[in-house]
Formats: structure tokens, C-alpha cells, sequence
């Protein structure tokens, strides 16, 4: 018996990964934009599916479920205050069932806000790799990374994560979507 897959490819038109389509669920919804990610109705909903203890979130924010919090602002409900990527190399390997990497969407956000206190190398491109790299490390096989940015790269298939759920939060014509998704460490 042939399994159906679905085939998403790169720009380039190469096979980028294979999810069975039984087990690959694509989600869009709509809903008015938020400073706050974890607000949003269909984003609680979908981290109340997910989301167990010893959880992490190198940028908390305000509302994150996770229960280890770090951001670098004064007033957030944070456990930790720190660089998103010193706080990440603070874990053992393969102590965590999660990540949760809310990180700022564009490389203006990052550069207004963490140039002055990390010497300009948050936003950058190796920054967000050296992230992923310790996400991977920090996650037990058969864990999840939850990722939400304006792509769906997400954690990714190099680094031994599986897509099991995507979801695409609609903002309206004035506003790019929020691209959310979850995948899964491989044994």
C-alpha cells in the first residue's frame, strides 16, 4: 500500500520535506493583530493542545505558558533575564519536552531592541541558527519546538524536527501573518 504524501518544495522546485498528509494538520485563522502572541484566542487554544510542563521560552514576553521564561525587558513575567541564546546554552542536553521561540519577527525589531545591550548580533541570521542549534540540543527526542515568525522554517528538518501542525493566523490585508509552527524531535 502507497502511503499519500504531501510534497512541499523550494523555490527551486527540490522536494524540501514529505509529511504524510494523514498526520500533517494546516490551520488558518483569523483574528485582529497583537503586540502579545500569547493572547491571541487561537494561539492559546493551540499551546493549550501542546503545551506540558518544563517548557521553554528564551522570549517570554508578557503571558508565555512556559514554565522556564526569559526576556531581557524589566516587567515581563520572566524566570530569567538574559540573552535568548545565553539562556538557551544554560540547559543540559535533552532536559526540556519543549520550546517555545517567539523571537522578534523582523530584523528592524531586533536590531532597535537588542543592539544597545548584545553588541548588534541578535536578528542576524547566524544568531537565530545558534538558537535553533540549541533548541535541538536542549529538546529530549520525541519533544516539540513550537516556532512562530512570518516563515515557516521553523526549527527544522536538518536538525532532526519534523512538521506535525502548521498555522497560518490571517491579520488582514494590512498586516503580514502570523506563521506558526510545531514540530516534533525525532527519536
Amino acid at each position: 500500500m502507497q502511503q499519500t504524501l504531501l510534497h512541499i518544495q523550494d523555490e527551486q522546485m527540490r522536494p524540501f520535506t514529505s509529511v504524510p498528509l494523514e498526520r500533517l494538520v494546516i490551520n488558518r485563522f483569523w483574528e485582529m493583530p497583537c503586540k502579545w502572541t500569547f493572547k491571541m484566542k487561537c494561539v492559546q487554544s493551540l499551546l493549550a493542545k501542546y503545551v506540558s510542563e518544563n517548557f521553554a521560552d528564551p522570549f517570554a514576553g508578557l503571558y508565555s505558558p512556559a514554565t522556564f521564561r526569559n526576556d531581557i525587558e524589566d516587567n515581563r513575567n520572566a524566570t530569567h533575564k538574559m540573552d535568548a541564546l545565553d539562556f538557551l546554552k544554560s540547559f543540559d542536553d535533552k532536559v526540556l519536552n519543549g520550546v517555545l521561540f517567539d523571537p522578534p519577527y523582523s530584523v528592524e525589531q531586533c536590531l532597535r531592541k537588542y543592539t544597545p545591550r548584545f553588541k548588534g548580533t541578535a536578528g542576524r541570521a547566524e544568531y537565530w541558527s545558534k538558537c535553533k542549534d540549541e533548541i535541538k540540543r536542549i529538546i529530549i527526542p520525541g519533544g516539540l519546538a513550537i516556532s512562530f515568525c512570518w516563515d515557516s522554517t521553523g526549527i527544522g528538518k536538518v536538525r532532526g524536527f519534523q512538521i506535525e501542525e502548521i498555522v497560518l493566523v490571517c491579520h488582514g490585508a494590512c498586516h503580514n501573518d502570523t506563521i506558526i509552527t510545531v514540530e516534533r524531535k525525532g527519536l
